[in-house]
C-alpha cells in the first residue's frame, strides 16, 4: 500500500469537485444573486457533508471487499456531477432567476431537481445493469474512453496552455515522472501543485487575498431543508422534467460504463450497490440543502495502478467535511490557483483512454475511435458556443457547420452509446438486433434525447428519417440473411 499513491488519489478527486463548488460559488452569487449567506452557510456546508458521506460509503464498500477478495481493494472516485453542475446552473438556476428575477425560486427548483434525477438515476442505473449483456464492449468503453479524452484531458490541456509557467511546466514535470516511472518520496500531484503555486506567485498571475473570506470563517453546520412543493416550484420543475429525465439517463449510462472501467483492474464491486450508494446519497442531499447530483468519476483504474487502496476515499471525505463545516473551503479558494491541480486529471484521462483500447480486440478499436467522436464534439461545440456568447455573436447557430455540429454534439453521451451497439451488431452481422438499435435511435432522437438542445416532439426531424431508414436497411439485411440461411 502506498501512502504517495493515496495522497495523489485524495488530492487529485478532491480538487476534481472543488473546483466545481468554487465555480458554483461564484455563479450562484454573481449570476443567480443567491445570498452570499445563503451559498456559504448552508449550500456549502451541504455540499462539502454530502461529498464525506459519499465517500465515506465508497471507502466502506471497497473496504468490505478487500476482506472478502484478501486483496488490496481501490475505492471508486467520486464527487460532484460534472454536466449535472453546469446544467443546473445554466440551464436550470440561472433562466429561472433570470426570468422570475426570484433566486430563492430558482434554488428550491435546483433542490427538487437534485431529488427527481436521483430517482430517475437510479431506475436508469438498475435498468441498465440488467441490459448490460446487450451492450458490447465496444460501446461501453466508447463513452468511458471519450469521456475521460475529451472532459479530463481536452478539456483541461488547453487551461494549461493559458498559463505556460505555472501550467504547462509542472505538467511537463509531471508526466515525465509518470512516463519515466520514477520513483520519488513526494506525491506527483503535490510537487505540481506546489511549483505551479510558486511560479504563479512569482509572476504575478495569481495573487493571496483574504480579506474578502476571513469574516466567513467558523462553524456551519448544515441544517435539515424541507424542500418547496408549493405549486410555483412544482410547475416550473415540471418544465424542466425532460431535461432532468434525460441527464439522469446520461450520468447513469456513465456509471455502468465507470464500473466496467474498474473491472480492468480487477476490482468488481456490485454494481447495483455503487448505483443505489450514489443516487440514494445524492437525493438525500437535498434536505441538507445541496442542489447539485452527486457521482462517480472515471479514473479508477489509474488509482489503482498507482497503488491506491480504499483510504484514499476517507481522506477525502474528511478533508471535505473539515473544510466545508469550518468555512475554510472558501479560503483555499484564494490560496491555491485551480490550474495547478489539472496535470493530475489531464494524466488520467489519457491513461483511462489507453486503457480502453487494451480491453479491446484490435478490429473493434474503430468503434471506439468513432464512439470518441461525438463526446469530443460536445466539447468543440460548448467552447464555440459560450464564444458567441461572450463576443455578442448574433445567429450562432446558423454558422456555416455550427448547426451540424450542434446536431452531433448533444445527448452525445447517449448517442455514442447506442450508435456503436448498432455498429458492433451490424460487424457480427446480427441484424436483427441492428435493426432494434435503430429504432432506439429513432426513439430518442424523437423525444429530443440526442440531437437535440431540450427533450421535445422532434419525429419529423431530417436526422430521424435517416434512423428511420437505417432501421429498414438492416430488416431488409436481416429478411435477406435469413432466406440466405434457412435456404
Amino acid at each position: 500500500m502506498n501512502q504517495n499513491a493515496n495522497l495523489n488519489a485524495t488530492v487529485g478527486v478532491f480538487f476534481d469537485s472543488f473546483a466545481k463548488i468554487t465555480i458554483s460559488i461564484a455563479v450562484l452569487i454573481g449570476s443567480i444573486h443567491l445570498s452570499p449567506q445563503i451559498v456559504h452557510k448552508q449550500i456549502v456546508p451541504g455540499v462539502c457533508l454530502s461529498l464525506f458521506i459519499l465517500n465515506y460509503a465508497y471507502y466502506f464498500q471497497a473496504k468490505q471487499l478487500s476482506k472478502v477478495t484478501g486483496k488490496m481493494v481501490t475505492a471508486m472516485p467520486s464527487g460532484l456531477q460534472s454536466s449535472c453542475v453546469f446544467v443546473w446552473l445554466f440551464a436550470i438556476m440561472l433562466p429561472i432567476a433570470t426570468n422570475t428575477h426570484n433566486p430563492i425560486l430558482a434554488y428550491e427548483v435546483g433542490l427538487l431537481a437534485n431529488l427527481l434525477n436521483a430517482i430517475f438515476f437510479i431506475i436508469s442505473g438498475i435498468l441498465l445493469i440488467r441490459l448490460k449483456k446487450f451492450i458490447p464492449n465496444p460501446a461501453l468503453f466508447s463513452g468511458l474512453a471519450g469521456a475521460a479524452f475529451t472532459w479530463l484531458a481536452i478539456n483541461n490541456l488547453s487551461t494549461l496552455f493559458d498559463h505556460p509557467l505555472s501550467g504547462l511546466l509542472p505538467f511537463f514535470i509531471i508526466l515525465a515522472i509518470n512516463i519515466a516511472n520514477i520513483k520519488i518520496k513526494v506525491p506527483t500531484i503535490m510537487v505540481g501543485v506546489i511549483i505551479g503555486t510558486i511560479i504563479a506567485l512569482i509572476t504575478h498571475e495569481f495573487s493571496w487575498s483574504f480579506n474578502t473570506s476571513s469574516h466567513l470563517v467558523g462553524l456551519s453546520m448544515p441544517h435539515w431543508v424541507m424542500l418547496n412543493l408549493s405549486k410555483p416550484v412544482i410547475d416550473t420543475t415540471l418544465n424542466y422534467l425532460p431535461l432532468i429525465l434525460a441527464f439522469a439517463i446520461i450520468d447513469a449510462i456513465s456509471a455502468v460504463q465507470i464500473l466496467e472501467e474498474s473491472k480492468l483492474s480487477d476490482d468488481t464491486f456490485n454494481p447495483k450497490q455503487s448505483i443505489l450508494i450514489s443516487g440514494i446519497i445524492s437525493g438525500a442531499s437535498s434536505f441538507i440543502g445541496n442542489p447539485f447530483a452527486m457521482a462517480l468519476f472515471f479514473g479508477h483504474y489509474s488509482w489503482k495502478q498507482q497503488g491506491a487502496d480504499h483510504r484514499y476515499s476517507l481522506y477525502n471525505g474528511v478533508i471535505y467535511l473539515i473544510l466545508g463545516l469550518s468555512g475554510v473551503a472558501v479560503l483555499l479558494i484564494n490560496l491555491i490557483p485551480d490550474w495547478v491541480t489539472l496535470p493530475i486529471l489531464i494524466i488520467i484521462g489519457i491513461t483511462t483512454t489507453a486503457v480502453s483500447f487494451n480491453a479491446l480486440e484490435s478490429r473493434e478499436y474503430t468503434l471506439l475511435i468513432i464512439g470518441i467522436i461525438p463526446i469530443l464534439s460536445e466539447l468543440i461545440y460548448n467552447k464555440l458556443e459560450l464564444l458567441a456568447l461572450q463576443n455578442h455573436i448574433p445567429d450562432f447557430i446558423h454558422t456555416p457547420g455550427v448547426q451540424g455540429l450542434f446536431t452531433l454534439a448533444k445527448g452525445s453521451i447517449l448517442f455514442s452509446l447506442l450508435f456503436t451497439t448498432m455498429l458492433y451488431y451490424i460487424m457480427k452481422h446480427k441484424w436483427l438486433t441492428a435493426t432494434v438499435c435503430c429504432l432506439l435511435l429513432s426513439f430518442f432522437t424523437s423525444i429530443g434525447f440526442i440531437h437535440s438542445q431540450t427533450p421535445g416532439d422532434h419525429f419529423f426531424s431530417q436526422i430521424n428519417y435517416v434512423y428511420l431508414a437505417s432501421t429498414l436497411c438492416c430488416l431488409v439485411a436481416y429478411i435477406l440473411n435469413r432466406k440466405n440461411y434457412l435456404g
